[in-house]
Order: C-alpha cells, then structure tokens, then sequence
C-alpha cells in the first residue's frame, strides 16, 4: 500500500475538515477549528498528520500536548487523543499507520499518551494493541434527543420532581447560540465553573480556550437564572454535526437548594431537540470501579450507559511514576 502522511503546513484544510465531517465517528475534536482553539490555549500544543492515498485523505489524527505551569512543567506533558485516530472504514491497517507515524513525529518530552474514544472502537482493538496502546474502561451516558417526551419519560422520578422544583423556585434558563455569546458572559459563566472546580479539586482549562472556541463558532452557552436575573449556573456546551457535547458545567454551591443543576440539564436538552440535534454527550462518567460524584446525577438523565473507554501509552515509566505520586500528594495536601 502506498500512502503519504503529511504534517500541518502540508494539509489541505478544507479537505480534513470534509473527512471529519463525512466520517461516522466524525467529531468536534478533530477539526481544524478545534486545532485553532487549541493553539490559542495556553499550555496546549496542537498537532495534526493525515493519511493520504492518490492524493484523497484516508485518515486523520490530530492531538494536544498539555503541560501544567510552574514546577509541575516537567512531571506533566501528556498528550491527549480526543476522538481519534479517525481511519477510513475503520480499516486498522489505517490506524496502525498513523499510530506508527504519531509515535515518530511526537513530542519526546510527553510522558504517556490518552486516546479517548467517543465512539465505541473494540473492533479495531487489535490495531491498538499493536502499536503498544492498552484498553482501560471509561463510561460516559448519551442521550438520545428523539422527541421531548421521549427524552421526559426516560429521566428518573426523583429527577423530575427537583426539575419541577427549580421551575416553581422562579428559576429558568437562558440559551446563546453561536453569535449572541459576550466576553462578559463566557467570563462569569466562567467564574461559576472555576468556583465548582476548585471545590473539587479538579484541574480546569484555561479561560482562553472558552474565548477561543466561541470565536470558532462551537460554542453554545445555557445560563440558569433566579427572578433577579442572578447567574446560578451555566453550561458551556459544544456544537458539531448532530451533537452537542456536555463539556463544562455548574452552579454555585449556595443556590443548590434551589436545584439549578436540575433544570440546566432539562434546558439543555430541550434546547438540542427544539434545533434538531441528534445527541446530547455528556462528556464522561467516570471510571466503573472508582467513585465519580456526578455520575449518579448523570444516570437519572435516562441516557444511555457506554463503555467506549479509553487507550493509554506510556512513553517514560519513570516520569510517569513521579507524575502519579505526586498527584497524591497534591491531593492529600488539598
């Protein structure tokens, strides 16, 4: 078989964002616009090759290099497959390839490597195995936006009940679709989310990335409101194809009571149906075997429960060893 694969500065643009687009497991995570966002992402590095026979694209595969600041820089550069790699037919002798070329062309300093799956991929699990990647069990809910009854009867008693009660506490939902969205609003939606992360404990990207993925066009952002127009919570979802993916979202704790995590995800959904979307994801639920604090929230929903998992490599044993222990000890310390 004789094929090429090319780098960034030698890609047809308009051609890869065709094949990502035409592909069945085509995702917002391998476009062209999503490797411009992650180039105005501080800490981020995006690179991208592509597979090409007699001049027509048969593969894509684009990733990010993330590195934490400050004294973490060195136990910390990993790099993150979303979505991909994305193979014509699925056909592994394609992702055999542009694994090998990934595994050339990478940056030696990245410690392990991530591939998570957005679409199910055990039939090409022997592609991976043999570019040395292993399977490690990742959940994640889709839900189906059919109809808004459907969508209704399929979410859980208990979760109707607090949806009913954030609706009689005065609270409702605002919608920016591509276009309407401010800076002002991305930074105190933003605000909202850091507040849910630290809280957590948990690393957050940086508000660049938000800024930079709405000036692409992917962003949508639902507000959830009090009968003073106050900002509770907010979602910063995703926009591609026939999906719309959960990515970040949150309310501040001390509204809790009047349940706005409740109605922002009824919104959301409600809002993808009303425009014809096919797909809410949720954006991941944790590992089977270890506790995830939203998950049972997620599951009420009435999504359905997937396994596409994740691949993982790793590159500088050692490195990554003292990258691990010292995550422990950051979270023992917090």
């Amino acid at each position: 078989m004789v094929y090429k694969i090319l780098t960034y500065e030698q890609i047809d643009r308009k051609q890869w964002a065709s094949f990502v687009e035409s592909h069945p497991k085509g995702n917002v995570f391998q476009t062209p616009e999503m490797y411009d966002v992650y180039t105005q992402t501080p800490g981020y590095e995006p690179h991208v090759i592509v597979l090409e026979q007699d001049k027509h694209i048969e593969g894509v595969l684009l990733w990010v290099v993330m590195r934490e600041k400050g004294v973490k820089v060195r136990f910390s550069a990993r790099s993150i497959i979303h979505g991909a790699p994305l193979a014509k037919d699925d056909k592994p002798e394609y992702i055999v390839a542009l694994l090998e070329a990934y595994e050339q062309t990478r940056d030696k300093s990245v410690i392990y490597t991530q591939v998570r799956n957005h679409f199910e991929m055990l039939t090409v699990n022997d592609a991976y195995q043999q570019c040395g990647y292993r399977f490690e069990s990742h959940l994640n809910f889709i839900i189906t936006l059919d109809n808004e009854e459907n969508v209704w009867n399929r979410i859980g008693k208990g979760r109707i009940k607090q949806i009913k009660k954030a609706q009689k506490n005065g609270l409702y939902v605002d919608v920016y679709e591509p276009g309407q969205i401010t800076d002002e609003l991305i930074v105190q939606g933003y605000d909202v989310i850091r507040s849910v992360y630290l809280r957590a404990g948990l690393p957050l990207t940086d508000l660049e990335q938000i800024r930079a993925t709405n000036k692409q066009g992917l962003l949508v952002m639902f507000v959830v409101r009090n009968a003073d127009d106050e900002m509770l919570g907010c979602r910063f979802g995703l926009l591609y194809k026939d999906s719309v993916y959960g990515w970040y979202a949150g309310s501040y704790s001390q509204f809790y009571s009047l349940f706005p995590n409740d109605i922002l995800i009824w919104e959301t959904l409600r809002w993808g149906i009303q425009k014809g979307y096919k797909t809410f994801d949720y954006g991941g639920a944790g590992e089977p075997n270890k506790p995830y604090g939203v998950r049972a929230f997620k599951q009420q929903m009435g999504g359905e429960l997937v396994n596409f998992g994740r691949y993982e490599k790793i590159h500088r044993s050692f490195m990554y060893k003292i990258g691990v222990l010292g995550m422990k000890i950051l979270k023992l310390l917090k």
